[in-house]
């Protein structure tokens, strides 16, 4: 039976029978592109769920590592501990790359941002990755997992090279998130803060149909390999309405010395008809439900730290846009204090998008799969807007 659907559609409801009727507008807003059983953003509530639960209890509970089983695979963890291990130990031992893709990230300028540094390595991947033939008949699509790890590993490359750090080499023993933070840091993260890390990417692993994800499943509907999908996600996550606005977020946050100067400073983006980074969502018009959890969970890390004055600058931020906007459904999202945690644990602005992708990950792979399994290109419609018919006349003859 056809039946019209809305932004506000609940997957309580009962199953949806093809096709379906949507109210639709510019950006595909309200198209329905696809079936998913990967997750669901509630626009009503604000709350994401993966594979139906909750994605706040799993980021107080779970490893980014168990999260990414729970996307990729549709398991929980602790009912398959074997599967699990074994997918753990891929994900892990996936970040020994080869050398040559090392030297690729190395031999570019240490002030390239940080994306443009992880594009070109995770294109230099697939080179050794995949071969001739099966990028000329689309014979391998995400069945291996491998794009996980390595990705990892990249992120971690690039951030030591912009330090002027030597390459590293994370234990295969360790968690994905235990092994970025040495490759950053240079040390031993402590458990607090990779705990910290699994959660931020826990929440960052999959947000519905946002640009990265459908970008990668465009792509990957044509069967690509999933080293052209990463790189178009890369490329998409990275803009400023996206990835990119945890980057500015921070930015600006690092030069307000105080709470009394960022309020002031966000009145006065506001007065000014400024959009303020880290503020409004495209799906919904109520709190998330991540900002809080993640704001506690940035505060106390501060605490522990002694680096509190960031966090009282984030939170007169939210306070001042809040008791501004709230009437009018703009409150704060996940970027404004995900980005303050990536700082605390030791990244610079720039490399912002790149902890955000190292999380994305999970969701884009685990959608492209799910989506491979019925695979219809993509191939939407559009209305012309041009001239009306006519013929073409020859220069010499006008």
């Amino acid at each position: 039976m056809n039946k019209t659907i809305t932004s506000a559609y609940n997957w309580r409801e009962p199953s949806l029978t093809w096709p379906v009727t949507t109210e639709t507008g510019p950006g595909m807003e309200g198209v329905i592109a696809c079936e998913t059983r990967v997750a669901w953003v509630d626009p009503a509530g604000g709350g994401i769920y993966y594979r139906g639960v909750p994605a706040v209890d799993l980021a107080r509970t779970q490893t980014y590592e168990q999260v990414a089983f729970l996307l990729i695979e549709g398991k929980q963890a602790d009912e398959h501990p074997d599967e699990f291990a074994g997918f753990r130990d891929r994900l892990r031992e996936a970040r020994r790359i080869p050398a040559p893709v090392v030297d690729v990230v190395r031999n570019l300028p240490r002030d390239t941002h940080p994306t443009r540094l992880l594009r070109a390595g995770v294109s230099a991947l697939g080179c050794f990755m995949m071969s001739s033939d099966e990028d000329r008949y689309g014979t391998r699509h995400w069945q291996d997992l491998e794009i996980v790890g390595q990705l990892t590993r990249l992120v971690g490359e690039v951030a030591r090279h912009r330090r002027g750090l030597p390459a590293g080499d994370p234990a295969c023993d360790c968690s994905l998130a235990a092994g970025l933070l040495e490759a950053i840091n240079d040390r031993e993260p402590t458990p607090e803060e990779t705990a910290r890390l699994d959660m931020a990417w826990v929440f960052y692993a999959d947000h519905g149909l946002d640009a990265p994800a459908f970008t990668g499943m465009v792509v990957g509907s044509a069967l690509a390999d999933p080293y052209y999908n990463i790189v178009a996600g890369l490329s998409a996550l990275r803009g400023a309405k996206q990835g990119g606005t945890g980057e500015y977020v921070l930015h600006e946050l690092l030069k307000l010395r105080d709470p009394h100067v960022a309020r002031a400073w966000a009145r006065g983006m506001l007065a000014q008809g400024w959009r303020i980074p880290g503020f409004g969502h495209r799906l919904y018009r109520q709190p998330d439900p991540r900002v809080e959890e993640i704001k506690q969970q940035v505060r106390a890390l501060a605490d522990q730290k002694g680096q509190k004055m960031l966090v009282d600058v984030a939170e007169a931020v939210e306070d001042e846009v809040t008791s501004r906007l709230a009437q009018k459904g703009v409150h704060a999202n996940i970027n404004l204090y995900s980005a303050v945690l990536f700082h605390l644990l030791g990244s610079e602005p720039e490399m912002v998008p790149c902890l955000y992708a190292v999380g994305r990950v999970a969701g884009m792979v685990a959608r492209v799969r799910e989506y491979l399994a019925h695979n219809r290109l993509f191939r939407p419609l559009e209305i012309y807007a041009g001239p009306e018919e006519r013929s073409y006349v020859p220069m010499e003859a006008r």
